[in-house]
């Protein structure tokens, strides 16, 4: 696989996507070369400012000049670099794959303690590129980000952190990324190959519905799950750990806001959150830094959030003799279409989906764990058939179980 290939891969794109959405600001990723830029490939949002100016005569031009020159320093000296845009903006670029050419750029942000002086700086920006001077910007500048200066740096670090897990991934080795061309004009392009395991979707889904029963010792198997599931050079372990947490954190917060959850308490907190991730050194830290977050999505008990409850109960009780979506319904009181519509209005997951992903996460533990052969384990989560079991596990992981042992399983 080209690094072109690579950046262009839909998970890579939604995990751009999920980045944006955690720094609240956009994102955006292009191929830089021979102080060139090429079209954008990737990344999310806008602001009305950057809109306008863009319009402007030249304004797409000196925007793309900002780009180029913080691009080649921050190439140069190999790290995060925050500037300030021609339009007195604040920004940050870093490289997205290590040795590669293809730049990520943040922003634009107003630094948390320079708020009083966006308006002064834009209209200043404004009176450089037009000639003429404005009493007042011509559109709203309340769509930029206000951010801890030191957290756009950070998230920038876990995002290239995260393309590199997710190359792994991907690929299935730990190597360089080959070198590529200057980037072309886009195409569209199909692949088709085995995922290995992807932070969004499902694995997401299930921890959202396990947060709002207030199941957090589901959430924490989860998440170590997760954490044990990465499997990189010791170089790069740590980074990619944080990586790992972060991209599955964000994630669950974008599923709970899908599902009507209030997720305001963890986005205030969710800077906090990064300071503590970047300190963590060990599985531990990072595990219970996701945790810290993703407790705040538990907080408080309502009608939903017990019946909620309930169902996990009656699942985890039952799960390895089975239980139809019938019986549930009637211990809980409840229409079947009642509790399959709420799982799938507000998690995108049907009532049978919901069981088989809690009877292969039960699985993957025990494939990790134990020398319990497939068989056995199928039938211990449920899954007396072991071809079932096997289609099952091929179609929520994207391997077989005995792939997923091999590639996992905890070393002695």
């Amino acid at each position: 696989m080209t690094s072109l290939e690579f950046v262009r891969d839909e998970t890579v794109q939604a995990a751009l996507e999920r980045a944006a959405h955690a720094a609240g600001m956009p994102l955006s990723l292009h191929y830089v070369e021979r102080n060139q830029e090429g079209p954008k490939i990737g990344g999310d949002g806008s602001c009305a400012a950057c809109r306008y100016v863009a319009d402007l005569h030249n304004g797409h031009r000196a925007c793309r000049q900002s780009r180029l020159i913080a691009a080649a320093i921050a190439q140069r000296q190999e790290r995060a670099l925050p500037f300030i845009c021609h339009m007195g903006f604040s920004c940050l670029t870093i490289q997205a794959i290590p040795g590669q050419n293809f730049m990520l750029t943040f922003g634009p942000y107003v630094p948390a303690n320079e708020a009083q002086a966006l308006e002064f700086d834009a209209l200043q920006g404004l009176a450089n590129l037009t000639g003429e001077k404005a009493e007042e910007f011509p559109v709203p500048l309340d769509d930029i980000h206000h951010a801890p200066a030191s957290a756009v740096p950070a998230l920038a670090q876990w995002t290239v952190d995260t393309l590199a897990m997710l190359w792994h991934q991907i690929a299935g080795v730990d190597e360089t990324l080959p070198e590529e061309q200057p980037e072309p004009e886009p195409q569209k392009e199909a692949w088709s190959r085995k995922r290995i395991f992807t932070s969004s979707g499902q694995p997401a889904n299930a921890i959202t519905t396990a947060l709002a029963a207030g199941d957090l010792t589901q959430v924490r198997n989860q998440l170590r799950t997760a954490l044990e599931e990465t499997r990189t050079h010791a170089r790069v372990r740590i980074g990619v750990r944080r990586a790992r947490v972060l991209s599955l954190t964000t994630a669950v917060l974008e599923a709970a806001e899908r599902a009507g959850m209030t997720t305001a308490p963890a986005w205030e907190i969710f800077p906090v959150f990064l300071t503590q991730l970047q300190d963590a050194r060990n599985d531990h830290d990072v595990l219970e830094a996701g945790m810290r977050l993703l407790e705040q999505l538990s907080t408080g008990k309502t009608a939903a959030s017990a019946s909620y409850e309930e169902l996990n109960k009656i699942l985890s009780k039952h799960l390895t003799e089975g239980i139809t979506l019938k019986d549930a319904a009637r211990q809980l009181g409840e229409l079947p279409s009642a509790i399959t519509h709420r799982l799938q209005r507000k998690f995108g997951m049907s009532y049978s989906e919901y069981v088989a992903r809690l009877r292969i996460d039960k699985a993957k533990d025990l494939l990790r764990h134990t020398k319990f052969n497939a068989t056995e384990i199928g039938s211990k989560v449920g899954i007396d058939d072991q071809s079932n079991f096997g289609k099952t596990f091929l179609r929520l992981e994207g391997m077989t179980p005995i792939e997923y042992r091999e590639q996992f399983k905890r070393k002695k």
